[in-house]
């Protein structure tokens, strides 16, 4: 055998060669019988909110009311990464004028479709403002005490950030959590696994982002639990899509 032609063959029998037509093959076969025989879907598709944000219905936050409804410019927007946003300054007036909790900033966001879908963060986009976080992060499950949200514990981050100029010390404390393709979680992580699950046909999530301007940590936390009580059942039922109605849908239509 010619020196040339035996070379080439052993050459496809290194492990190198070889580990790579395995990874090959296995590739194949997800996308191919196995992903079919198990139902998997490796391709997600969007999922559009039942209702639009821009339609929450601000009477369902009482006592809250909104004082300011912003509306960002094209180049945040397009930052931001989704057109579905309500971003409102909300006024407790029950409370005292000198109150920390009086006031308190919402940001809710969706995205959907695609399996690559990359959470925003206050973790991120803060520093980018020129802040810097004040301590670590955190997370914490608070018990979940909002009728008619099918869950024990609320999963929540909170993050506490610092800016200091030259006349003017700024801090802010900013608490959120993630609605990713029916499940609560509080990390980007989290929301990664859960609209990759490849059981699933669609991917969305939504994040509800608070923070109080004038409020230490301590009672960000405590008045964002008394908001998200009020706001997320009401995006549960009016504006988040139902997933489980859309799979059986997609399991019942012809082929």
């Amino acid at each position: 055998m010619p020196q040339t032609v035996e070379n080439a063959i052993s050459a496809f029998f290194r492990p190198p060669f070889l580990v790579a037509v395995v990874l090959l093959g296995t590739a194949a076969l997800v996308a191919g019988p196995i992903a079919s025989r198990f139902d998997l879907r490796l391709s997600k598709d969007p999922l559009p909110l039942k209702k639009p944000l821009t339609a929450l219905d601000a009477s369902s936050l009482y006592p809250y009311h909104i004082v300011e409804r912003h509306v960002m410019p094209p180049a945040v927007v397009e930052a931001l990464g989704t057109d579905q946003y309500v971003s409102w300054t909300l006024e407790d007036p029950n409370r005292p004028a000198d109150d920390p909790l009086r006031f308190v900033n919402l940001l809710v966001t969706y995205y959907t479709g695609g399996s690559n879908l990359v959470p925003h963060t206050p973790d991120v986009c803060y520093l980018g403002s020129g802040y810097s976080p004040k301590q670590a992060h955190e997370n914490e499950d608070v018990p979940n005490r909002a009728p008619g949200l099918d869950v024990q514990a609320l999963p929540l981050r909170i993050c506490t950030f610092v800016k200091t100029a030259v006349f003017n010390r700024d801090e802010v404390s900013v608490v959120y959590t993630f609605f990713a393709n029916g499940h609560f979680v509080n990390t980007r992580t989290g929301v990664r696994m859960a609209i990759n699950d490849p059981t699933d046909s669609f991917a969305y999530f939504s994040k509800v982002e608070l923070s109080f301007p004038r409020a230490t940590r301590t009672q960000c936390l405590e008045g964002s639990r008394q908001v998200f009580e009020s706001l997320l059942p009401v995006l549960a039922r009016d504006h988040w899509p139902d997933l489980e109605a859309a799979e059986a849908a997609t399991r019942t239509e012809p082929d």
